[in-house]
């Protein structure tokens, strides 16, 4: 390898790896999908076309969560879990 090959040239930045950028994406195709399905709901769409903008929906909330499981690791959803237990008991002592 040469010096040159081994250096990052003067003014670029190291390549970092950015998964906010595809949850933000999946979050908006997420949405869209939601909002569709509310359109949808509120222009009085026949049974067919409902059907199929739920399963839109629900497949595209599945894959947010499988992406944002991938890119950021499954740890941060055990950790979601162990909080959303807790917080669940904190309710229900209350309760």
């Amino acid at each position: 390898m040469s010096a040159r090959e081994e250096r990052p040239a003067a003014g670029a930045t190291p390549k970092v790896r950015r998964p906010w950028r595809w949850i933000a994406l999946g979050g908006v195709v997420c949405l869209l999908a939601w909002i569709a399905l509310g359109i949808g709901l509120v222009a009085g769409a026949d049974r067919t076309t409902r059907l199929v903008l739920v399963t839109v929906a629900a497949v595209a909330t599945e894959g947010l969560v499988w992406l944002t499981a991938a890119l950021l690791g499954l740890r941060v959803f055990e950790a979601r879990r162990k909080l959303w237990h807790a917080l669940r008991a904190r309710v229900q002592r209350r309760g």
